[in-house]
């Protein structure tokens, strides 16, 4: 059987990305631990996997707002492949500030199904 292929994203702030990665390889996926920047210059590629992560923590602080920095770089820096990616029907956890980056930078708003069923509901309360 062929094992899922994971990539757990990381950048300054974000402190819980070695645990992401356990928690993974405890059910037998195949898991990368992969700084954005190498997204960023094309030394890594998306493609090759079905699950990407954004583990929680404070990613560059949280100095503007929980996760906007974060959010801002994927949604501009890496918007094709991510776009790719979800329509792919790929898979992509959002943990704690993690999810904060996932909204922000509105995968969630615009594609509801990608997050929990519940958050297509919470995104659209007054």
């Amino acid at each position: 059987m062929k094992k899922t292929k994971v990539i757990v994203l990381r950048t300054a702030g974000t402190n819980c990305d070695y645990e992401t990665v356990h928690g993974f390889r405890m059910v037998s996926a195949d898991v990368d631990l992969i700084h954005i920047n190498q997204l960023i210059r094309g030394e890594k590629e998306l493609s090759p996997y079905q699950i990407l992560a954004i583990p929680g923590g404070f990613s560059y602080g949280d100095d503007i707002a929980g996760g906007k920095i974060l959010a801002n770089e994927l949604k501009y820096r890496l918007r094709r492949p991510i776009e790719q990616f979800i329509a792919d029907g790929k898979l992509i956890i959002g943990i704690c500030n993690g999810f904060q980056v996932m909204v922000k930078a509105v995968w969630c708003r615009a594609r509801p199904d990608c997050c929990v069923p519940s958050a297509a509901s919470w995104l659209n309360a007054p």
